[in-house]
């Protein structure tokens, strides 16, 4: 309304001038303007409305197409102008011109630029061609749209910034006892080992990394405490690779190497499945356990943090007993050790809260190992119509981590951080 305010503003001072000057011109232009402004005005009449066809989801940093349907009820030709107001994405505005009447298809560019639940807002404009009027026209069709991760984002931050080794972030988690400056032994590098302790001298001469180890000044007990439920099974096992022995023996080995009890306690929802103590051998602890494959499919969204106060009434009914089975679990840990849980945590997070607060009030220092299921999917079984539901559980399942975190060290763990061939070594 701006152009017509300053055309109808000339209007009137030449009118005024006209008087004030007693010419016959000035007046005779500021009549043909007010005559057109009257025409046009009066000939603006009708409405119209804009429908988009917004995707199922969208990939962030990539455009989409989004289908534009226009409906022009008005009774002059004139240009629809459509525009996205979101700070979050980048759109290309859109201008076509309509004739009275006429129905017509285009299609909006817009770009997320970041991932999540985009609320995309969309502003459509009509005007007429002498740009004097204009008309906000509803629009329909908004709906808030999933945006996935772009793989090209992250392809970049993995060759930026390499991913920890969970194992070694899991030693400095629990603080495992520090180390003096008295030399002990020289012998091969092992997942988790500081890079900074090798011995390149000795690496140079048998072409085998080898790291220097000194005298440690405490050397606690470390407890293990792994689930073994068939629902958590099902989560680390798949056709070619058992994942959860996997990580038993690499932390059977690595503890065992470096002179730690080991001692590992297995459980179910329910209660204690097997206790064994002073684990030196990762292949007998894995033989008493006898661990079996479990078929069905993992659980991926998480329990909620608080659980349902109803199915923990019947999981201990059906127990019977007012513990869960991790709580149980802690209860056998001697006082002052260092504990590992190895567990998901979506599966029953406020249960791993009560036997961390269980542990730590015996003097224990605890550390959470966190295999997410998501991050073992294996990628052929992962279909285009999946992403939705596992990009939404994983969101959840960081945010879960990230409340627990305030209470406890949480190392997530994913597929890379096992190695077979060292396990097998070992």
């Amino acid at each position: 309304m701006k152009t017509a305010d300053s055309l109808l503003g000339l209007a009137g001072v030449l009118l005024a001038g006209s008087i004030f000057l007693q010419s016959p011109a000035l007046a005779g232009t500021a009549s043909v303007i007010m005559a057109y402004y009257a025409s046009v005005r009066l000939a603006f009449r009708g409405d119209g409305k804009v429908r988009l066809s917004l995707p199922e989801r969208t990939t962030e940093l990539e455009w989409a197409e989004i289908p534009v349907e226009i409906e022009s009820g008005f009774e002059i030709p004139g240009r629809v102008v459509i525009k996205g107001r979101n700070p979050d994405v980048e759109s290309e505005d859109l201008s076509i011109e309509v004739n009275p009447g006429e129905n017509l298809k285009a299609v909006l560019m817009v770009k997320p630029l970041k991932k999540g639940t985009l609320e995309l807002e969309v502003n459509a404009v009509f005007t007429d061609k002498s740009g004097l009027f204009m008309r906000g026209l509803k629009v329909d069709g908004i709906k808030p749209i999933p945006v996935l991760p772009s793989p090209r984002k992250v392809a970049e931050a993995r060759r930026i910034r390499k991913e920890p080794n969970a194992f070694a972030e899991l030693l400095h988690a629990l603080g495992i006892g520090s180390e003096s400056i008295d030399f002990e032994e020289l012998r091969e590098f092992l997942p988790g080992d500081d890079v900074k302790r090798i011995d390149w001298k000795a690496t140079s001469r048998i072409l085998k990394p080898v790291v220097r180890v000194f005298k440690r000044e405490t050397l606690a007990g470390v407890y293990v405490l792994v689930n073994v439920d068939e629902s958590f099974r099902r989560e680390m096992q798949n056709v070619k690779t058992d994942y959860l022995a996997l990580i038993l023996a690499q932390l059977v080995a690595y503890f065992a190497r470096h002179g730690h009890r080991v001692g590992i306690v297995a459980y179910t929802d329910h209660g204690i499945s097997k206790v064994i103590r002073n684990v030196y051998e990762p292949r007998k602890a894995l033989s008493e356990l006898d661990l079996r494959p479990r078929p069905g499919k993992p659980q991926l969204r998480p329990s909620p943090l608080r659980g349902n106060s109803l199915i923990r009434k019947i999981l201990r009914l059906k127990a019977r007993s007012p513990l869960s089975g991790i709580e149980k679990a802690a209860g056998a840990v001697p006082e002052s050790s260092y504990v590992v849980v190895l567990d998901d945590i979506g599966l029953h997070p406020w249960a791993i809260m009560s036997a961390v607060s269980m542990l730590e009030e015996k003097g224990s220092k605890v550390a959470v190992l966190y295999p997410n299921p998501i991050r073992f999917v294996p990628r052929e079984s992962v279909k285009p119509e999946d992403l939705e539901s596992l990009y939404v559980a994983y969101r959840e399942r960081k945010e879960l981590v990230r409340k627990i975190r305030s209470k406890v060290e949480v190392v997530e763990l994913s597929s890379k951080d096992l190695l077979p061939k060292v396990v097998r070594a070992l």
